[in-house]
């Protein structure tokens, strides 16, 4: 984006990302240029931020195109707009606007340029993709919990950091867990096993927003990272996501069920004592009959588990 600005000299430059339900798209502004300086929107961003691009407007017929550019007039000046395609659908677009229409050769730099950029994406994209369901990696998570957290943080800045209950988190991590998948894999054979859970990151992906972050940590273990949407949703959604598996058929294997642990994330927390504390919910859903949701906070309300210790910085070291 550096590049465009200082090479193409536009009047403003601005990086949308994209969503797409349907045949509709939707857009959030990612980054855009103030004169000389970049600006940054958060690094995740909930659904409800995403806007419905215009119908006849440029950037709608630009995503529409599947490829290339469009450019033309609007709101009184110039603009082109480059979508970036991954697996032939738009993840983002560039929009440039200047006074005076962008000759040949200039267009030419920029869908160049944007080229570029999709190629170092799709790199990026290969190194935090388990290779097997294609859902983000363990060593992903660990690169960017700091990164969620501090986003979270930053749009719940009223959530005292020692929480009072387990319902005030607006942030949640969820730990699913295939029940008896060692018996697929001795029954079915590898292949199915592998199928299972191909399938399963399928349904994941059908089930959950765009901007949640979806993981496989190796196994049959799989993460949900969970923004902006309180307890009873939070549950609401694994419960549904339970349910939606245990009534899917898969090939040769037919009924599979999960166990799902959950915990909400705060600005205490670590990668560690998130994972501890619901994976501790999730050996109580396997220990108490498996195919069910529970919430480490709610156990602990409870007193069916034990409080987690939260240690600073520097009992870890």
């Amino acid at each position: 984006m550096q590049s465009l600005l200082t090479l193409i000299r536009p009047e403003s430059i601005r990086l949308y990302d994209v969503l797409k339900k349907g045949d509709q798209y939707s857009v959030v502004l990612a980054a855009w240029n103030e004169g000389e300086t970049l600006c940054f929107s958060d690094a995740l961003v909930s659904e409800d931020r995403f806007e419905t691009v215009a119908e006849n407007s440029l950037l709608a017929k630009s995503l529409a195109k599947g490829g290339g550019c469009f450019c033309g007039m609007q709101g009184g000046g110039y603009e082109c707009c480059i979508p970036v395609l991954m697996d032939d659908e738009p993840v983002s677009v560039f929009e440039l606007r200047g006074a005076e229409p962008f000759d040949d050769a200039t267009i030419a730099m920029a869908t160049g340029m944007v080229s570029v950029y999709r190629n170092y994406l799709a790199l990026l994209e290969d190194s935090q993709r388990d290779t097997l369901t294609g859902l983000l990696n363990r060593k992903t998570f660990d690169a960017g919990f700091a990164v969620f957290l501090s986003s979270a943080i930053r749009s719940d800045e009223s959530l005292q950091e020692d929480r009072r209950s387990h319902k005030e988190g607006s942030h949640w991590l969820g730990v699913m867990d295939i029940d008896r998948f060692k018996r697929v894999n001795d029954t079915f054979g590898h292949l199915y096993g592998d199928e299972v859970l191909i399938l399963m990151a399928n349904l994941m992906r059908g089930s959950f927003r765009q901007g949640d972050r979806l993981y496989r940590f190796g196994g049959e273990e799989f993460v949900v990272l969970m923004r902006d949407v309180d307890f009873a949703d939070a549950k609401k959604k694994l419960d549904d996501f339970r349910q939606k598996v245990e009534r899917h058929v898969f090939p040769q294997v037919g009924q599979v069920t999960i166990s799902i642990g959950f915990t909400s994330v705060v600005s205490t927390s670590t990668p560690a004592m998130v994972l501890g504390e619901a994976d501790e919910a999730l050996y109580y859903a396997k220990g108490h009959g498996r195919n069910q949701v529970r919430c480490h906070g709610e156990l602990v309300e409870q007193k069916l588990l034990a409080p987690k210790t939260v240690h600073t910085e520097a009992d870890f070291f």
